[in-house]
């Protein structure tokens, strides 16, 4: 992708959507009606969790997991129909939203049809279909040793492209050879040159895991090669750390700061610290408080803002990936949803990639302090995730400047601010 598409990614803000357990109804239809409301959060892109049918043998739960995939070409009945999708798809592009679909190509369910027309596309272990992850007992895991697999793969992405979607969020994309990715990419971009490649990479205990015990998995600097963003699962180890009490914010500022080293310079993570796989910020922190300032910090951190369906409800329940488990939409928090709306603004401004200099300083607090600056513009952003009381230096001169994040006033005396509990977010032009 042509750096200024990359640049234009790092303004862009992808809202995460499970369609059983996003509304009541469970629908695509019921997510196409609520297309408006997203649209006017200012979200560029909705991700849907897998929309395809789900298999029944060893099913997880009584729906089970929409991970594992029965039909890579056909939709949910649950879901409602094909239709539907379309529909879904129309709406959002008339609102001007991409869509993107959750590409699930390491692993099928147990009753898939291709395990009795095609079991050479499958691993084996003892002579048995197997799946090298032990936990995830409802599926069976791929084999790309076989071309044939690959061109079935190929006519795949070619035909949800040629639907409507605009970009693929790849599951567990690691597992798969980089070469059919990179084949993926050239196949659908020639159908559309501006489709977006997001890939699911794997925590580093994880990915070295996996190599340990023979399998393929490849690094986030492999993923690169082909993939336009990634999630920060690489460095999450120390986010968790934290929040489990047995390190310092300074742990996992560092690993922020060591990326900005390994990766491509024009290197896009999203900043994702609530999905479906993980629990929500409010269960992490407790607090309304340190959830709006690690929210904050989505934005606000260099990178692509990721937000879970439901976060403007300030829940800490995670819906269930098994079963029924509607977001709580009667607890939608109108003052949140404001100051949400203000940091999705945000992140549309230009000194988000026009910055000569961006800054992730450990100031020995619990705290992101992030500047960002070009020539005389300088944005800086105090985030107070711990709740400390303190005075922090910032390089701005001494005055009265509004809160982006709320519209209230901060002053900046003798080169300091005192810490809020609240977000504090200056841009001084």
């Amino acid at each position: 992708m042509a750096n200024q598409t990359l640049k234009s990614l790092s303004h862009q803000v992808i809202y995460q959507v499970y369609p059983r357990n996003y509304s009541k109804a469970g629908t695509l239809s019921a997510v196409t009606q609520d297309l408006q409301r997203i649209k006017d959060l200012g979200v560029d892109i909705v991700y849907l969790l897998p929309i395809h049918p789900i298999g029944k043998v060893a099913r997880k739960g009584d729906l089970g997991s929409p991970y594992s995939i029965q039909d890579f070409r056909a939709v949910n009945p649950e879901l409602g129909t094909k239709e539907d999708l379309k529909e879904l798809l129309d709406q959002a592009h008339n609102l001007g939203l991409k869509v993107m679909m959750d590409i699930v190509f390491n692993h099928t369910s147990r009753d898939n049809p291709w395990m009795v027309k095609h079991p050479e596309y499958y691993y084996y272990r003892d002579g048995q279909f197997a799946n090298k992850i032990g936990d995830w007992s409802d599926i069976c895991d791929l084999d790309y040793n076989h071309r044939p697999l690959w061109d079935e793969m190929l006519e795949i992405l070619k035909g949800w492209a040629e639907f409507g979607f605009d970009g693929y969020r790849c599951d567990v994309a690691p597992f798969v050879p980089i070469e059919f990715w990179q084949e993926a990419r050239n196949v659908v971009n020639g159908l559309k040159p501006d489709f977006i490649w997001f890939s699911e990479s794997v925590h580093r205990s994880f990915l070295k895991g996996m190599r340990d015990e023979g399998f393929l998995c490849h690094s986030d600097a492999e993923m690169y090669q082909v993939f336009d963003v990634l999630y920060d699962y690489d460095i999450i180890h120390e986010a968790e750390a934290y929040w489990d009490g047995k390190k310092p914010l300074s742990a996992f500022i560092d690993q922020l700061n060591l990326q900005e080293v390994i990766y491509p310079a024009n290197y896009i993570k999203a900043r994702s610290y609530e999905n479906h796989d993980i629990p929500r910020l409010m269960k992490r922190t407790g607090s309304v408080d340190k959830t709006k300032n690690w929210v904050s910090a989505i934005f606000l951190l260099k990178g692509m803002a990721f937000l879970f369906n439901g976060i403007e409800t300030l829940t800490d329940v995670l819906p269930d990936l098994f079963d029924k488990d509607p977001i709580p939409w009667h607890q939608l928090d109108a003052t949140w949803v404001k100051e949400l709306k203000n940091l999705i603004h945000l992140k549309k401004r230009p000194i988000f990639t026009t910055y000569s200099t961006y800054t992730l300083k450990d100031v020995g607090l619990d705290i992101f302090h992030i500047t960002y600056k070009k020539d005389k513009e300088t944005l800086v952003a105090i985030l107070n995730v711990c709740g400390v009381k303190d005075d922090v230096i910032v390089d701005l001169p001494d005055g009265e400047y509004a809160n982006e994040f709320d519209s209230s006033l901060v002053r900046v005396s003798s080169g300091r601010v005192r810490i809020s509990n609240k977000p504090i977010i200056i841009h001084k032009m």
